[in-house]
C-alpha cells in the first residue's frame, strides 16, 4: 500500500511540475544580436522580429554574446533570458 500511495504522490509531483513549465511560456529565440549593452540584448530572428532579452548575472551564458554575433536564447514569457548561447561563425570556402 506504502508503495502505491508513493507512486501516486510522485506522479501528482512530476505532472504538476510539467505543468508550471508549459506554463511558464519559455520559448527559443534564435538570430543575430543587433546591439548589447549592460543586461540587454536585442535579438533579430530570421523572420526580422526584433526580441529584448533581460540578461542578468543568473542567465547562463556561453561565449561572447556582443553585436554581430549569432545566438540562440531560451527566454521566459517577460523577456527574461534562462540560458544564452554565441554560436561560431559558418566557416567561410
Amino acid at each position: 500500500m506504502k508503495k502505491v500511495l508513493m507512486f501516486f504522490v510522485a506522479a501528482v509531483v512530476a505532472i504538476s511540475t510539467a505543468s508550471v513549465g508549459l506554463a511558464s511560456g519559455a520559448h527559443k529565440v534564435s538570430g543575430e544580436v543587433l546591439h548589447a549593452e549592460g543586461e540587454f540584448v536585442e535579438v533579430k530572428d530570421a523572420k526580422g522580429k526584433v526580441h529584448k532579452l533581460h540578461v542578468a548575472p543568473s542567465t547562463k551564458k556561453s561565449g561572447e554574446i556582443k553585436a554581430g554575433v549569432m545566438v540562440e536564447a531560451e527566454a521566459d514569457a517577460s523577456g527574461h533570458a534562462l540560458a544564452i548561447t554565441a554560436k561560431a561563425p559558418a566557416a567561410k570556402h
